[in-house]
Order: C-alpha cells, then structure tokens, then sequence
C-alpha cells in the first residue's frame, strides 16, 4: 500500500529545516529582541528525536542580523552596511546559543555559512556537498545562513543579479542540492492561506497542494507583513522550487509547542499546509531551474509565451520585448510575461547588452544587427534560449 501524503511527513530520511526570523527572535518585556531559547529548546529536543530514529537534520536559520542589531542597540531602518555589520556581530551568537541547546541532547551543531558561488561553481558546489555529507555521517547538525557580511543578496532589497534573495529559498537550494526528503518551513502562522488571515476572518488555510497551477488561483500572496520579509510568496516560490526536485514541503507555525510533531508521529497535521512534488528535475535541468537564483530577466510577447508553454519551442530573438539586468552568455535568466509573471528559466547564448541589440528581430538578422557577418563570421546560435537549456514551470504544474 502506497504511503498518503500526510505520511510522507513520517517517512521522510533526510530533512531540511528553515527557522524564520519571527522563530528564532522573540520580543522580551522590555519590546528588546532576543534568542527564543525556550521555544527553540523544544525544537532541538525534537531534531535530537528524528536523529535517534536514523534520521538525517540539517538547519536553515535567520536570525543573525535580529539579534545583532539587540546587541548593537540599533533601531529604526537599517543601511546595508549596518545590516552587515548586524550579521557579523549576530552570527556568533546565534550559534552560541544553538550549541547550548544541542549540548543538552548530546549533540554537535555545526555553522556552515554560504555564498551564491558556493552553488553556481560546481567545485564549489562538490566541497560543500562533500562536508555536509561527512558532517551528517558524523551525527553532527549543520546550521547553514547566507554569508551576509560577504553577500549581500538577502539583505538588498531587490536585485536582478540574484543569489538567495532570502532564507527559504536557501533552504530550497540545500534540499535540493542534498537529495533532501523533506523541506520543512517554520514561521510564524500554521500553514497557507488564501488570503491574510489577519487581515480577513474569512480566509481558509490550504492544509494540501498538489498542483500549482490549480491551487495558485486560490492564493492571494500578496505583502509581506504576514510571514516576514519574504511573505508568503517567498514560501510558495521555495515550496515550488522544491518540488521541482521531488522533494515534500511542510509549512507551519514554529510557534507552536512541538512543530516536528508530524515527523515523528502517525497522525495526520492539525495545522500547517503540506505541498507535493511536482517533478523530479535532475542534472543540468535542475541545475537551471534551481541554479542559485537569476542573473537577470527576459520579458516575451504573448505569442512567444504560448509558444514556449504550449508548444515546447526555444525562445527566438522575435519574441522578446525587454530586457532587465546585466548579464552574459551562459548564465541563468528569469523568463517572464509582460505581466510579469514568471514563466521558467534558461541559459542564455547571449549577453544582457546582445539581447538588446537583437530583441524583436527574426533570427536571420541576429549576425548582421550583432556584425556578425560583417567580420566573416557565422551566428551559432538562431535562438536566445535553446530548448533544451530551458525550465518552463508549468510544464511541470508549477
């Protein structure tokens, strides 16, 4: 007998666990932040329980910049380079406070802190997945964060050249890079909604999403004040990339008592919202649609979109009616409607200023706009985007 969905949860091997910022802070009486050590030892009493059942933990954690700015006594917004010096000062701490609560089980924390580059390079890429691989051998609990003092992805704004852009979607990136089971999300309400639940009494928790394209229609993702900087969006775009890589996400409340619950029981959730796979992507196919964000996008016509959904086409220079980053050839773009919604991903043969220069032409001009001919030289390449260095989404119901 196949498994449910729900038991998935139970029989998964290897987890992957993101703790947001409103998880690992909580506010004391005197409204100054601080490390939730009570809340956070009942979490790592339960990461010691999955580990004594044979399974493997590793964690995603914020939280350095929050307690870095308590300690630093800084109020108010923030520039990026207090935001950096936050993390620097707050990184240390966080860790010291994981290792007080781990020691209580036995167990060894380990700090792993990343770049962008650690994903995009792939020898980069093989050390890290060596060192995690021997440090769960070890029994030990990585504890993974961007590197916000050298990286600045998370802590900007906005970016076109895009590495994490926030903690759930390096917890996409590290369960899928590690072959993880399981993504699970704790933040700070019990699950999806379809709409804010603070804001409207009428709003409906999804507890199961099979497929995207059917249940996004039900979803309001709009804002940010709901789950933090990302919002739900951000956990609907790290579940969706998730399940590009056939790996389960689970998204609760880690306010709750007992948010690992599920994992380690037979019973059903009572809160949370659970959300299948939708493919099983793997190598250089993965590797475009996760890559370790975007370099920038490519906005396409309505014709070119539906030959790109419809018709599994390449994407031709005619199709293209804007471009917004800066990029070079070989390197991973968004591909997005004039509406802005974002269609897959690609590896370009073009660069960002190329692109600009070719956009809106049939693919027999491509060398004379670009001079091609001119110096007696042949185009490789007729499309932007070929085929088969394409992701497309809702191929694949996301």
């Amino acid at each position: 007998m196949s498994a449910t969905p729900y038991q998935q949860l139970r029989q998964a091997k290897r987890v992957v666990i993101k703790l947001g910022t409103q998880v690992v802070i909580e506010l004391g009486a005197d409204q100054q932040g601080r490390f939730a050590a009570q809340r956070l030892a009942g979490l790592t009493a339960q990461c010691a329980q999955l580990l004594a059942e044979g399974k493997e933990v590793i964690l995603v954690s914020s939280g350095a910049v929050g307690l870095g700015r308590m300690v630093l006594k800084l109020s108010g917004s923030l520039t990026l380079n207090e935001k950096q010096a936050c993390a620097a000062v707050g990184q240390s701490l966080l860790m010291d406070a994981y290792r007080a609560l781990f020691a209580e089980s036995g167990l060894t924390p380990a700090q792993v802190l990343l770049t962008a580059m650690d994903f995009a390079d792939r020898k980069h890429y093989l050390n890290l997945q060596q060192t995690l691989e021997t440090l769960l051998k070890l029994k030990a609990i990585p504890i993974i964060n961007e590197n916000d003092t050298t990286s600045t992805m998370e802590l900007q704004e906005e970016s076109y050249t895009k590495g994490f852009g926030d903690n759930d979607m390096l917890s996409a990136l590290v369960a899928s890079k590690l072959d993880a089971d399981l993504l699970v999300i704790l933040t700070n309400v019990d699950g999806i909604y379809t709409d804010n639940p603070l804001t409207n009494p009428k709003a409906q928790r999804i507890a199961l999403i099979e497929n995207f394209q059917d249940d996004m229609q039900r979803i309001d993702a709009s804002g940010q004040s709901l789950l933090g900087r990302g919002g739900m969006s951000s956990k609907l775009e790290a579940a969706r990339m998730a399940s590009l890589s056939g790996v389960h996400t689970f998204i609760t409340s880690g306010l709750q008592a007992g948010p690992l619950s599920p994992l380690l029981d037979s019973q059903a959730p009572e809160n949370g919202t659970l959300v299948l796979p939708q493919a099983n992507l793997s190598g250089k196919k993965r590797w475009i649609g996760m890559a370790s964000g975007y370099h920038g996008a490519i906005v396409v016509n309505a014709g070119a979109r539906k030959a790109l959904v419809e018709k599994q086409a390449s994407l031709l220079p005619v199709g293209i009616v804007a471009v917004a980053g800066d990029f070079l050839a070989q390197q991973v773009v968004r591909i997005q409607d004039e509406a802005g919604a974002e269609l897959g991903r690609g590896l370009t043969h073009f660069s960002s200023d190329e692109i600009e220069r070719i956009k809106g032409l049939p693919s027999d001009q491509i060398a004379i706009r670009l001079g091609f001919d001119a110096m007696g030289k042949a185009c490789e390449h007729e499309e932007v985007i070929h085929r088969d260095n394409l992701v497309i989404f809702e191929e694949y119901g996301v």
